[in-house]
Order: structure tokens, then sequence, then C-alpha cells
């Protein structure tokens, strides 16, 4: 790209006129847009195909003012800055070129604001020393073409002459009004800065319906390209000669016998894997953008431009009516050409494999809103990270501050630590070796879709292997449990950033690490924790109560364990006080030689070794955009996206101290403890003696507790709540309702606040999807319910088992939605009996759904190996006082 086209635009309401501004952008080939008047709201949101949409509304976040900067998706570029004030809203995006970064904003500047010099002044200060703005600046002066010159106008003649500022603009009228009896003006033209060797030619453009002419700027700027996502493999891969190659090159005959060794094999392994995938793949052509306007839409476009030159020229009625009048045929053939599309594309639409899961595809990219990440904010000297290399060395500098332990005052318990750690080890049998055999199973088993580590290699690319580099890979295993020693390269994580929902998108602890490992690391663990397993489970290393990261253990059960004494205590008249822990970045702050006292104690030598390389010397980088962070060290934490990182955490928390008369329950790091009593100072003693015990073991192993995110509350029919109860010397907060593992739990567990929170993420999530659910779309009505049952249904359903003992009428609040989304989805008439569409559509009813899942529910705690949860079926001696659903009796429940 050796030249750069930037057009600006008031547009008079983004939304409205998309279709219309695609048409524009490419016809007339322009890789930047400056949108103003966008009329956009934080709830409003436009998509262009191959365009990346950067917007700024107006502060009071209504639909009015606002700006936009639209740039194609293979320039290379990051959000700079947003100036979002009452007299002007603009968005600044920061272009990399060959010359050095280019800053592009679009404005806004609403005509009834006066604003001064300085006002300018500090708007131009923001955008550096090479930049080019433009959009609707409403300001009028004859230095720039106006045909007169206002006092804003003047304003801002006097800012452009302080800073050297260039206007470009094309001396032509920009605004036209639709009284006849106003005369157009020049008020949308460009502000450069730093440019003055840069050729540039500018021109309008008369293809808009609004009352602005856009304007395109054609600059002499080679912007740089984005490079291509890399991956070892397309679907041009010639996997014989992948598999042929390797077969030549892999040699058996390596020496295994030290550390290096195994670091130079990984290493030997891992570059000839890419090299034989890079060798057999084809380069793929660069897709260039074609013109695919149909003729009749580019032959109407020329006929309006053609028509609003002669409008401008004689400005008559009967001009202006015929203008409006193919405008309006242009917006009918747009808008049928963008529905015929649609349609196509969505009765196309197919859950199967050899469609590529296309309508999969297309409800997960929905799903997935294109979100721009801010400026991040940094330190008081440097305050903003804005380039991608800024973001990713900040997140890496934050996440190597999390990836450290807390802070500890027992010396002498450390020194103890340290003692064990460090003395004589004990003699143990050697691991079972690995044949090539279970590598080969252990990888089929792999899934494909799982995102590669740095290497790039996926489960794909291992599932083609040959068998000669199987038995490398066996070969290679084996020496590691004899040597007792990890690779160095498999220890590397890369990591993306996830922003959290509902938090400050400025703030880097806002995002959510997500760690990408090497597979071949993931198929050693897999080989590894196959043979630990069967030592935690016979010396029961792992408590009972702790449901995480166990087989055949699911959320639903614990939960039940947590109903089962707060339904006991409802029936006995008791006070049932509970206490809900959050532990904070309870996985990130790992103390590793805490980790290692508890394995050494715990585990077979063979495995301490071999565990104690795992954890020893990680390291992880950030991937931001296209660009890496620095490597950092990892001092704490167990490694994330790891195959044994949840297993080694359930180790370290295994000694979680219990109390009699206090139910425990835990799922990874969610904890909850429950005393019960008819006296509630005796329920909240309870209580307190077993937060005593966990909070003076949180010290010890370096654990911290979030006591304002923590929550007590009491469960009961009676008036009154227990005691409080402290952590920490701070109370907790008290509440009437909390949300443990996923289900609302009310003072009084009658479900109403889950059911209403249900039925409300449900409707959103209805609502949004109702292009693809609606009586409107073309999609099958198979498909449609298909989408039903494994994108919606899943959101009500989850707990069912447990809620389903609700009441009729907040049964009844879930029913009232599904019969909503079953008579759209199939279109049936409103004299249609709800019966009819359930049983036309074999879909089971609310009450039919409680009862189906409950049957199999029971036949599932009947096989469990954890006692706690088969011990839920036991119903001798419950009191059954309230007229109540019991969770056990609802299958007969139709």
């Amino acid at each position: 790209m050796l030249s750069l086209r930037i057009a600006t635009w008031n547009v008079n309401g983004l939304s409205s006129h998309t279709q219309e501004l695609e048409v524009l952008l490419k016809a007339n080939k322009v890789d930047i847009a400056l949108i103003s008047k966008t009329h956009l709201n934080d709830h409003k949101k436009v998509k262009i195909d191959n365009y990346s949409i950067y917007n700024t509304n107006h502060p009071d976040c209504t639909a009015h003012g606002g700006s936009a900067v639209i740039i194609k998706n293979n320039i290379k570029h990051h959000l700079h800055s947003e100036f979002r004030e009452e007299w002007m809203q603009s968005t600044t995006v920061t272009i990399d070129g060959y010359l050095g970064p280019i800053n592009v904003s679009a404005i806004y500047c609403p005509p009834r604001h006066q604003p001064k010099q300085d006002m300018f002044n500090d708007y131009f200060s923001s955008l550096g020393n090479r930049f080019i703005s433009g959009g609707d600046w409403n300001c009028k002066n004859t230095h720039w073409g106006s045909r007169l010159t206002t006092t804003k106008g003047r304003e801002l003649k006097k800012c452009v002459d302080q800073n050297n500022l260039v206007t470009l603009g094309t001396g032509e009228p920009t605004y036209w009004p639709t009284d006849v009896n106003r005369i157009p003006d020049l008020v949308d033209f460009f502000v450069i800065k730093g440019l003055s060797d840069v050729y540039f030619n500018v021109e309008s453009l008369l293809d808009s319906v609004s009352d602005h002419t856009p304007i395109v700027a054609t600059f002499s700027i080679s912007p740089m390209q984005r490079v291509q996502k890399p991956s070892l493999y397309n679907n041009k891969t010639d996997w014989n000669a992948f598999t042929e190659f390797l077969d030549d090159e892999v040699k058996l005959k390596v020496k295994l016998k030290t550390e290096e060794d195994i670091d130079e094999a990984t290493f030997y392994i891992t570059n000839l894997i890419q090299v034989a995938a890079w060798r057999s793949t084809p380069a793929l052509k660069c897709n260039t953008e074609r013109n695919n306007i149909p003729l009749e839409i580019r032959d109407k476009l020329q006929e309006k431009r053609t028509q609003r030159r002669q409008l401008h020229m004689t400005r008559s009625d009967m001009d202006r009516s015929l203008y409006n009048k193919i405008s309006r045929e242009l917006r009918e053939l747009i808008d049928e050409n963008k529905n015929a599309i649609f349609q196509h594309k969505i009765s196309s639409l197919s859950a199967h494999k050899k469609d590529n899961y296309s309508l999969w595809k297309m409800t997960k990219n929905f799903k997935r809103p294109q979100n721009h990440i801010p400026p991040l904010r940094k330190t008081s000297s440097h305050p903003w990270a804005r380039s991608d290399r800024e973001k990713a060395e900040l997140f890496a500098n934050h996440l190597s501050e999390a990836f450290t332990p807390n802070v500890s005052t027992m010396e002498d318990f450390e020194k103890e630590v340290d003692n064990i750690i460090q003395s004589d080890q004990q003699l143990s049998a050697p691991i079972k070796l690995v044949t090539p055999k279970e590598v080969a199973r252990t990888i089929q088993h792999l899934q494909n879709k799982k995102a590669p580590g740095f290497d790039l290699i996926t489960a794909e690319v291992l599932k083609r292997l040959p068998k000669k580099v199987i038995v490398f890979l066996t070969m290679l295993f084996n020496s590691i449990f004899r040597i007792q020693y990890y690779p160095k390269l498999w220890k590397i994580s890369q990591i993306c950033m996830i922003p959290k929902p509902g938090k400050p998108p400025t703030d880097p602890t806002s995002y959510r690490p997500i760690s990408l490992l090497p597979i071949l690391s993931k198929v050693f663990e897999k080989t590894l924790l196959r043979r630990l397993k069967p030592i935690l489970d016979e010396s029961k290393i792992i408590p009972d109560h702790q449901f995480g990261f166990r087989e055949n253990h699911a959320t639903v059960e614990q939960v039940h364990r947590v109903v089962h004494v707060i339904r006991q205590s409802l029936e006995k008249k008791e006070y049932c006080s509970a206490a809900f822990i959050d532990i904070q970045q309870a996985f990130d702050r790992v103390w590793h030689k805490g980790l290692l006292y508890k394995m050494k104690t715990l585990l077979p030598n063979s495995f301490f070794m071999i565990l104690k390389s795992y954890l020893h010397q990680r390291k992880f980088q950030v991937k931001y955009g296209e660009e890496y962070s620095n490597l950092y060290l990892i001092t704490a934490s167990v490694p994330q996206g790891s195959v044994l990182g949840p297993v080694l955490y359930s180790i370290y928390t295994a000694d979680l101290p219990e109390t009699e008369g206090v139910v425990t329950a835990t799922y990874a790091d969610d904890t909850a403890c429950l005393a019960s009593d008819k006296d509630p100072n005796n329920a909240s003693s309870k209580l307190q003696a077993q937060l005593d015990k966990i909070d003076s073991w949180l010290r010890k192993w370096r654990i911290k507790a979030s006591v304002t995110k923590s929550t007590q509350i009491t469960f009961t029919l009676r008036r009154g709540d227990c005691p409080p109860v402290r952590m920490d010397n701070k109370a907790l907060p008290n509440h009437d309702s909390v949300k443990y593992l996923g289900l609302h739990l009310d003072r009084r567990l009658t479900w109403s606040n889950h059911i209403k929170a249900k039925r409300t993420e449900a409707n959103l999530q209805f609502q949004s999807l109702n292009w693809l659910l609606g009586r409107q779309s073309p999609l099958c009505l198979s498909n449609k319910l298909l989408v039903y049952k494994t994108i919606i249904k899943p959101i009500w359903t989850y707990g069912i088992e447990l809620w389903g003992s609700a009441s009729n009428s907040n049964i009844e609040i879930l029913q009232r939605f599904q019969n909503i989304a079953l008579r759209t989805i199939s279109s049936a008439h409103w004299f249609v009996r709800n019966t009819e569409i359930h049983e036309y559509l074999e879909m089971p009813t609310v009450r039919e759904e409680v009862s189906n899942v409950s049957k199999r529910y029971k036949e599932r705690l009947s096989k469990h190996t954890n006692e706690l949860a088969k011990n839920l079926l036991q119903s001798q001696g419950n009191i059954k006082r309230l007229k109540r659903w019991h969770i056990l009796d609802l299958e007969q429940r139709t």
C-alpha cells in the first residue's frame, strides 16, 4: 500500500446509514473513514466487514453527537485516545507507518458550543507531532474556503496559526441545508501537522444522503500491514509429505542421559515438527479485496451522483424531488441486496461437520462482539500504554507481581519448610514407563480446537505424526521419568488477556490471563497424571469435601450438599449460619515452597522430584495483538492452562481444617461453611470457631481471603439473623441472598431469586439471537430448535435438579419464557395451544424436564464414588414438615 485514502463524513446517524457507508467505502476504496455525528450510545453497536470501528459517544451517554474512526483491519494500528467533552467528541487511532506513527482523529464539534483557542490547543496537543484530524468542525473561516468567518472559526484559525497547522479542504461547500433560503458552506475539512513532505489530494464525493458531502483525501503515506496470524498449516497442507519428511529426518539414536540431553532432544523434535509442517504447507495468496457491489447498485450510485451535482447547481425543488427519489431507490436496492445475502447465508447454515459447523461459528462470533482495549493506565511518570507492545509489557509487569507469593511473617515455620524440602530423599519405586501405544492413544484424545502454545504445534499436527516420532516421544517421556527433569522449553507459557465483564477497561487488573502451553507438554502431563491419580486415591490425599477438578464430581452435587444442610435446618426450625469465603488470586499466589513441602510429605519421592523440576524456573510472556512481552519468571502459582495445575492446587489445599458440627464444602477455591442450631448465637459460635481455624491456616500457607467479597447469610424461616462472624478481625458482609457455584440461594430457600435471574438472562440471550430464531429468519425449524436447546435452554436448566423443588408459581416463570420462545421459533399462530406446540416440537415442559433430569440425577448419585455425595440419597431421619417438594422426590413432579 503506497497511499492512504482517508474520508470524512457527517453521517447524521451511523446505524441508519451503515449499509450506504459500506458501499461508499468499497466503491471509493477508502482505507480510513472519519465519521462525525454517529448518534451511538453504549448499547448501539455497528459492524462493517473487514473494518474495525472505534467510536466516542457523547458524554451524556445519549444517542446524539459522537465520532468514529473506521479503519481497514489489515492496516497496523491501535487506539490512541478519546476526547469526550460537551463541545467536542473525537476518536484518535495511531497508524504504524514506515516513517513513523501517525495519529488519525475523527472529530465532531456541535454548532451550539463556542470553544476558545485554548480549548482547541488542548485537543491538538493530545495528538502529538504528526496527525491528520478531520470531521465536521462547524467552524467557518475564509482561510479554508468557507463563505464567511464566524467567531468559532476565528478561534480555530488562531489555534491553527499558533501551532503551525495546515488545513485541507476542497474549497467547495460540504454542508447543504434543506432550506433553500440558507446558503451552503464549507464546515468539513482536515487539519494536519508534521506531513509537509507528503503529497496529498482532496476531492468531494457525491454519494451520501445526509446534508453533508463526504470528502476524501489521498496521502502518499505507506502504512504498515498487519502480519498474518502465524500457523504451521492450512487447508492446502500436504500431510503425506509431512509424515514422509519426519520419517526421513527423525533419528532415534539420541543421547538421553543428562538434563542437557533432554533439553536438546525437546528442542530437536519441536523444531523438526515445525520445519516439516512449514515445508509441507504452501503459502496462501493474500485475499485482495474485491469490489463485489452489484452492477445495478453501481449504476444507481452513478445516477445519484450525477443528480446530486445537478441539485447543487440549481437547488430547485424539482431536482431535489428527483434526487430524493433516486436516493430512496438506492437505499431499497442496498436493503434488498443485503437481505438477499443475509437470507441465503442464514438458510445455508448447518450444524454438521461437512459444512464446517457454520451454524455454531456464526452464533459464536455473535456472542463474542469485537471489543477494543483502550489505552491502559500505567504509572504517574508514564501514565498510558497505547501501543500493542506497551500493553503487552504492562500486562506482563502486572502478572509478574501477581505470580509472587503473599508476604508472611512466620519465619520459624518457613525454616521448617526449608529443612523438610532439603532433607534426604526417601527411596521409592520408579514411575511406570510409558509405551508408544499409550502416547498415541493420549494424542488421539486431544481436542483439535485447543489453541497452541508459542511453538504453534496443535493437536491436529500431533495426530498426523508418524510412528517413528511417536517412538521418539516415548523415549523422551521415559527419560524425563528416569532423570526426573522437566524440559525448559515446556515451562514457557504464552498468556493472552481477556477483559472481565463490568470492570474498568483502562485498569490492567480488569483482565483475566489465559495461559497457552506447548501441546507436547500437555501430552506428557496427561501420562504423568495417569500415574499420579491412583496414589492420590489410595492415600485419600484429596478430602471428600473437595469436589473441584475431580472426575464425576459436578458443581450441582456440591451445591446439593449445601442445600441439604439448609433444608434440614428449615425443617427443624433452626438457624443456619453460613459463610461463603472468597480467596484472592487463589491459583496465582500458591506458595511454591509450601506446595513442595506438602508434596514431599504426601507423595513418593519419584513423583516429588519430577514435580519439583516441573515448578522450578517457569516463565511466561504476554501476547497482545502482534506484539510479545519479554520473558518473566514465575515465583508462585500453579501453572495455568496445564493438566497438572488443578491437581497441584487440590494437594496444596487438602489440609483445610474442619470443625465438628460445621459442614465444609469446597469446589476448587470456592469455600462454604455452614453451622446450624436452634439458638442463633450457638450457630454463629460454631461457625466462628471454624473460621478461626481457617484464618490461621490461610496465614500459615500464605493464602489471602477477601473479606469484602466474602458473604455471611442466615438461612431460616424465623425472624432475625445470626450474630456476625469475623475473618482477619473484620466482620463478613451480611446478605439475604448469595450466589454459590452459579446458583442463587436466598435465606428461605425459595429459589425465587435464582429463577428470576435465569429468566432475565435467558430473555437477553433470546433477544440477541432473535435475528436467527425469530419469525422472519429463514433458518429451518430443526436448526432453530437446535440453537435453542444448545445455547438458550442450558441457561435455565442448570441446577434444575435442585431448584426444581421451587413452588409452582416460580416454575411458571420459566414455563412462560419457554412458551414464548417456542411459539416464536415455530412461528405458531396465536390460537395454537402451548401444549400443542410442545407436542409438535417434542419439547418437554419445565415440570417434565424437572422429572426427567431428577431421575437421571438420582441414578448418578447412587453410583457416585464420593460417600458425601452418595449420602445425599439417605432420607432416613429427615424431617418433612414443610409443604415443599423434596429434591429426592422430584421425579414424580409432572
